[in-house]
């Protein structure tokens, strides 16, 4: 463990970087002397933080405002979008997702393709790396270099080492993720559970972005969560904090993949609503979806669930509505324990919210105490089932305005880049005197 240095100028000199950039993220474009009175510190400091930083290539000036108050105009600056590439991926159950974006959280480049459940980890693997390769190569004219790659992935995660140690829906255990990928590539690698992910990005850049206090919900093959509390990431006792797609809902209800009964996620999922399709055309009732998928219900994704639904298909608005009544019942516990202000439902499902919201706000209503649900936004993923891979992103993001020069690369494996050690975003009442 790195020994804590009180009262050591260099770390107070790194806290204060920390402020401009975090200045500049929340208020940009911002003059200099518009940082002092930000932030405040003086102007003089402000000025040789600026310089570093703009030395570094983290900061760019825009150019001249004529807003200052002493009449004289200020120049206006801005984090520099060529400062670096941002890499988010996700290795899902059914899918590899990689996305390029700049310093300007502007997308450069990204895939997304098909897997076959069940394909070989080392097929996937390999195929997420080539992926990573192909939008590096892509982007390489936009940018000076690559400041990180953030992979989230559906299960238990030892955020320290990026080990996955169970993957349930995957059938992965114990794989070094973080190891593996930094024996492939020259930057740092974070990895983390892929709700956890979302979170990050939302709270950075989506709907819950302000919040202090925000529950996650993703539900696609899988169902997961994560916790946002005082602006950071709550990663509980051993890292695993915000597995409620666990939360037994229905006793001695269907067996889930972790191996327990009546999980929520075997209520709330894709298969959950296929599920609910595949009875309901079986007991005789007609639905859209047998000509959609050939009839071979076997072929059901959520997309064709939501076309139908918007045409008008009673099968496909009841397997929906039923999944949403679930969904609200966990949502309103999980309110009851949490009292958060933000709750937000992303991941493959939520591309049904429109059918699926009226009874998870009625559920919601009749189930959570009236002054929990009263302060709780219930909100659809502003990325939707890409939020995972801007989680990334924001993981890269997070680290750079947390400490914003380069680690090398022979240092990355003494370095805890899990998300449960995140640093708070420094402020200026957190400068040491």
């Amino acid at each position: 463990m790195a020994q804590t240095r009180t009262g050591d100028q260099a770390l107070v000199r790194e806290i204060n970087l920390s402020i401009i950039l975090n200045a500049l993220h929340e208020q940009a474009p911002c003059s200099r002397a518009g940082l002092a009175a930000a932030t405040g510190l003086n102007k003089t400091t402000v000025s040789s933080l600026v310089r570093q930083l703009s030395a570094a290539g983290f900061v760019s000036e825009l150019g001249a405002s004529t807003a200052e108050e002493t009449g004289r105009p200020g120049i206006l600056l801005q984090l520099n979008p060529a400062a670096g590439r941002m890499i988010g991926a996700e290795i899902g159950v059914d899918f590899i997702a990689v996305r390029a974006t700049n310093f300007a959280v502007e997308t450069l480049a990204e895939r997304k393709e098909p897997t076959a459940p069940g394909s070989p980890q080392a097929a996937i693997l390999e195929r997420t790396c080539t992926l990573v390769a192909e939008v590096i190569r892509e982007t390489r004219d936009c940018c000076a270099g690559t400041l990180g790659l953030g992979l989230g992935v559906p299960g238990l995660v030892d955020v320290g080492t990026g080990t996955l140690l169970f993957g349930p829906n995957l059938g992965w255990r114990d794989v070094p993720l973080r190891a593996m990928l930094e024996a492939a590539f020259a930057f740092p690698v974070y990895v983390d559970n892929e709700a956890n992910m979302a979170t990050l990005g939302e709270t950075y850049f989506g709907v819950a972005r302000g919040a202090k206090s925000v529950l996650y919900v993703s539900a696609g093959v899988g169902l997961g969560g994560g916790i946002v509390l005082d602006g950071r990431i709550l990663s509980g006792a051993t890292g695993f904090a915000g597995e409620v797609g666990h939360m037994t809902l229905v006793p001695d209800g269907l067996l889930c993949a972790c191996g327990n009964r009546g999980c929520w996620e075997t209520v709330v999922s894709q298969e959950a609503v296929f599920r609910h399709i595949r009875q309901a055309v079986a007991e005789g009732h007609p639905s859209a979806l047998q000509a959609a998928t050939g009839d071979d219900l076997r072929a059901l994704t959520i997309p064709l669930v939501v076309q139908a639904a918007a045409a008008g298909d009673g099968v496909a608005r009841a397997a929906l509505d039923e999944t949403a009544v679930y969904l609200g019942i966990g949502l309103a516990s999980l309110i009851n324990a949490l009292n958060p202000e933000t709750v937000v439902f992303g991941g493959m499902l939520s591309l049904a919210w429109l059918w699926m919201h009226p009874t998870v706000a009625r559920v919601v209503a009749a189930r959570a105490l009236r002054w929990s649900a009263h302060a709780a936004r219930i909100l659809v993923a502003a990325h939707g089932s890409d939020a995972c891979v801007m989680g990334g992103i924001a993981t890269v993001y997070h680290h750079i305005l947390s400490q914003p020069f380069p680690i090398k690369k022979e240092e990355l494996r003494s370095k805890n880049y899990g998300s449960a050690a995140f640093p708070p975003l420094a402020t200026a009442a957190n400068v040491p005197a």
